[in-house]
């Protein structure tokens, strides 16, 4: 990135995936650059009880023990917002939690049997593959107009680690031979609309961050032609 001042104004030529600032902020850091480690905690575990909050939503398909939900969005967001190294954090005390016996997860469920013994653990897995995918993306460029595609790969990593477990473990669920029309077909539309929300968020958030650095330069700017 290489800015330059021409007739008066600051114009800032980049590649088209370069951000303003540094090139690996992420979206928390660019809204908020002056917070410090127990803020951005604070912020994380925020964004932690978002994401439980979205698992009390909840309704099932017919003959469909996996639930749609709209915690893939709380996820998305995550990675998005926090960026890797936080969103990584978030995710994580997320899923200790719920191993730990806290009632975090879908409808409130929790302890090492829910992780490790039902259809729906591997997607928890998925859980924090997407956030640290999502994350590492968005701060490596693949933000702002282009945030719809962190959040299509990171819908489409958490299906990955579900259609593993769901293949080399017994729950009698899916039928042989019904392993993507059952665990993964039906949420696709869903799971489209849920990430383009939140691509739609967090873009209006570099948008938001963009407007608050832009006029950051134009103030410094105002103020060196008043001291020349």
């Amino acid at each position: 990135m290489q800015s330059v001042i021409r007739s008066g104004e600051l114009v800032i030529r980049s590649k088209p995936w370069s951000v303003i600032g540094p090139y690996n902020s992420s979206l928390m850091d660019s809204l908020f650059p002056s917070l410090n480690t127990l803020q951005r905690v604070a912020i994380s575990l925020l964004f932690v009880g978002l994401l439980v909050s979205f698992g009390r939503a909840t309704f099932y398909l017919p003959d469909n023990p996996v639930p749609i939900t709209f915690q893939t969005t709380g996820v998305l967001l995550i990675g998005g917002v926090l960026g890797l190294r936080w969103g990584i954090f978030a995710v994580l005390v997320y899923y200790l939690l719920g191993m730990a016996g806290v009632p975090v997860f879908k409808d409130g469920g929790n302890g090492w049997h829910y992780v490790t013994g039902t259809v729906t653990g591997g997607y928890l897995i998925g859980f924090v593959v997407a956030a640290v995918l999502v994350g590492y993306l968005s701060q490596h460029g693949w933000n702002r107009g282009r945030s719809l595609w962190p959040m299509l790969l990171g819908s489409l990593s958490i299906y990955v680690p579900g259609l593993l477990w769901l293949h080399y473990f017994d729950f009698g669920w899916p039928a042989e031979g019904e392993l993507f029309s059952g665990g993964m077909y039906p949420f696709i539309p869903g799971d489209l609309v849920k990430l383009m929300i939140a691509s739609l968020v967090v873009g209006f958030g570099w948008r938001l961050a963009d407007r608050r650095q832009s006029e950051g330069h134009e103030g410094k700017q105002d103020a060196q032609q008043t001291v020349e």
